[in-house]
């Protein structure tokens, strides 16, 4: 019978303790509230609006803005596997059809959108492609506002995007580790990309981003 040396033991035993701290820390940021507030105030919501929003899977706002703005008209991706209700019809929100990738409506059919944690989870190709297709039902001189993972300024804030790493793969959190998911944004033909904000959520940093279709 092969004997484990206590070094390989210990090694395997911190690697597990490692996984299952970022795992924790990533859901515990996915779940948190502060950067909410920010995203909300830079979209600066008007009457008259049309609103998509795109979220991961418990992060979604538009229930809750379409509440608070009855005169914006709101649209909403379901992340995959989510459910497609809300707990009561709202006459100023609706829910497309179609996915992140290929949403159910024409272009230019909205005056802004917001991304609400929607991006980190997806491999660099699919980035590109959320992206490309926001892009195209944004009207021209329409804003995007994101909210995601961002580069680290505190050794404690890695943890959220080494839980991005071992949920969804490696290839998904390099560019929020070393800030260049911002270059993908204008890669795709948006203007104007710059950090709005950033707010620490104890072991994660989430940028507010604002972009603009010319």
């Amino acid at each position: 019978m092969p004997i484990t040396r206590p070094s390989s033991l210990m090694s395997s035993v911190r690697v597990r303790l490692l996984m299952f701290v970022s795992k924790w820390g990533y859901r515990l940021t996915i779940r948190a509230r502060n950067w909410r507030e920010p995203l909300i105030q830079d979209a600066a919501l008007r009457s008259g609006e049309r609103v998509l929003e795109v979220s991961a899977e418990g992060c979604s706002l538009c229930e809750v803005l379409a509440r608070q703005h009855p005169a914006v008209r709101f649209s909403a991706v379901q992340p995959a596997g989510s459910s497609t209700g809300v707990r009561d019809p709202l006459s100023n929100l609706e829910l497309l059809h179609g996915d992140q990738y290929c949403i159910g409506c024409h272009a230019a059919s909205f005056d802004k959108v917001i991304l609400s944690l929607a991006l980190h989870p997806l491999r660099q190709s699919d980035k590109v492609a959320l992206l490309k297709e926001i892009r195209r039902v944004l009207r021209h001189g329409g804003t995007l506002h994101i909210a995601d993972f961002d580069q680290p300024l505190h050794p404690r804030e890695i943890h959220a995007l080494r839980g991005t790493g071992y949920l969804f793969g490696s290839e998904t959190a390099k560019s929020h580790l070393d800030g260049s998911w911002l270059h993908l944004i204008k890669k795709t033909g948006f203007d104007g990309v710059r950090r709005v904000n950033t707010v620490s959520e104890i072991v994660g940093r989430i940028a507010i981003i604002r972009a603009r279709r010319s």
